[in-house]
């Protein structure tokens, strides 16, 4: 019975260590490329905007209307108490549950705000919201044919990618 655990013991070491030195081999990105990536991810999502803000001829801009991402959204509703009933929250966090190019952004003026996306089509969206007691209403939804903004792989992506299918491969 003792000569069973030990072996099992073994069996179970050799594995562990096995698969720690598989999993330090496993290909990362590096900090410095996932800065990067974040910065163009920004600048990506930015010109989509502007394509949809011309698309429609909004007035938006930054000294009348303040722009809110999904995350600024979710730390609103926390520092408010975070509460799961929240009508402000719960009527637009719902509206952020899309698919798109780019990240959905929010443009905030007092009682009145708009959601922004493109659709993976390159379909822009506009939906026009109005404070209505405790809950944002929508009261206008718009679609139009957008142009496509071109989206690239950083080099240092497309090294990682290249490593990790190399990685799968063996």
């Amino acid at each position: 019975m003792t000569k069973t655990i030990i072996l099992i013991s073994c069996l179970f070491v050799s594995f562990s260590i096995h698969s720690l030195h598989a999993h330090a081999d496993f290909p990362r990105l590096t900090a410095e490329c996932k800065e990067m990536a974040k910065l163009r991810d920004d600048q990506y999502t930015t010109l989509i905007m502007k394509d949809i803000i011309s698309d429609f001829n909004l007035d938006i801009d930054d000294s009348s209307y303040i722009e809110i991402t999904d995350r600024d959204l979710d730390a609103a509703n926390l520092i408010y108490g975070g509460k799961e009933n929240d009508d402000y929250y719960n009527s637009l966090k719902q509206h952020f549950i899309v698919a798109s190019r780019g990240k959905p952004r929010l443009f905030v003026r007092p009682q009145e705000l708009y959601l922004l996306y493109k659709e993976p089509d390159n379909t822009n969206v506009m939906v026009h919201f109005k404070l209505k007691d405790s809950r944002w209403e929508v009261i206008e939804q718009k679609k139009k044919s957008g142009k496509e903004i071109g989206y690239k792989l950083l080099d240092c992506e497309i090294e990682y990618l290249n490593k990790k299918k190399e990685y799968y491969a063996d």
